[in-house]
């Protein structure tokens, strides 16, 4: 099983075919149209605004490299991003 959102790739007809092929080996489950809630990715997003918001920029650079800290973080601390998949909301995407 895949969960996939609505990009035009995973329509494509040619992906369409390679499941096909898969006899039932694979199966695409769509997410709704736009659906940030069912979507763990922007929980994670989520996290980097509210810390960004949190501390002062004056140039785009210390911005990109603030986001960048706080992206590398994230890589730190797997106990958190499994949270975003725990989260009520994206809990299907826990299995």
């Amino acid at each position: 099983m895949l969960i996939v959102d609505g990009h035009p790739t995973h329509k494509a007809k040619r992906v369409q075919r390679f499941v096909a092929r898969q006899a039932g080996r694979v199966e695409l489950h769509f997410l709704p149209p736009y659906s940030p809630d069912l979507n763990p990715d922007e929980l994670a997003w989520a996290h980097v605004k509210t810390k960004l918001g949190r501390g002062t920029a004056r140039t785009k650079a210390e911005l990109k490299t603030r986001a960048h800290g706080i992206l590398r973080s994230l890589q730190c601390r797997p106990h958190l991003v499994r949270r975003f998949f725990h989260a009520p909301s994206c809990v299907y995407a826990a299995v």
